[in-house]
């Protein structure tokens, strides 16, 4: 059976309810990221699941695990429509890995965004914040170009392909190429960062 961290080419799809992807290469199940419920402070005194929960926005965490449902990483997302937040990644014992975060590129990368020149531009954070990689998307000219994943030294370290999904007319499938094996914590923030995009982006 393939495995999620030796595979160099991936995709991600929403097939089933929304925000809950799969990870698969060539039809071959490489991992599930099904959402785990959170109770916010305010349920405490109801003495039952939330079942609207699967549609509550304001917070997410996903776990991403094996076909085997032996878990890789967590995937949490506050969302506060004042200011982005970040999307963190979490390893199963806790531990921060890291983040996926907006990233202006200042006066210039906000003018190549406005201007369809490029796409957003998100920072993949190590546990302590530093950039390990940054991932830009395909601007509004050219929404069918790939998209870049470079090192911090701009060298180009992946590409990943946008497309509509066959489930549903506003759901996104992307397709992800390494050019390389990646280390850690690069490789989960990689992995994990095409959902932490979509996770601020309004549900389809």
């Amino acid at each position: 059976m393939p495995h999620l961290y030796e595979a160099l080419t991936w995709t991600i799809d929403e097939p089933r309810r929304p925000r809950e992807y799969v990870f698969h290469d060539g039809g071959e199940l490489l991992a599930n990221a099904t959402r785990v419920q959170v109770r916010r402070p305010d349920e405490a005194a109801v003495p039952y699941a939330n079942p609207h929960a699967q549609h509550d926005e304001s917070h997410i965490v996903l776990c991403v695990a094996g076909p085997d449902q032996t878990p890789y990483f967590y995937i949490d997302r506050t969302n506060d429509p004042m200011r982005p937040q970040p999307a963190h990644v979490v390893a199963p014992n806790g531990g921060r890995i890291g983040a996926i975060a907006v990233s202006t590129g200042g006066v210039k990368g906000v003018f190549k965004l406005m201007s369809g020149q490029q796409g957003g531009r998100f920072a993949l954070l190590d546990g302590y914040g530093n950039q390990t990689a940054l991932l830009t998307g395909p601007g509004l000219r050219n929404p069918h170009e790939e998209g870049t994943i470079t090192d911090p030294g701009g060298t180009q370290i992946a590409a990943f392909q946008t497309a509509h999904s066959s489930y549903g007319e506003r759901r996104r499938s992307y397709t992800v190429r390494l050019f390389h094996p990646l280390p850690e914590p690069q490789r989960t923030l990689v992995l994990a960062a095409l959902i932490g995009v979509e996770l601020m982006t309004p549900a389809g």
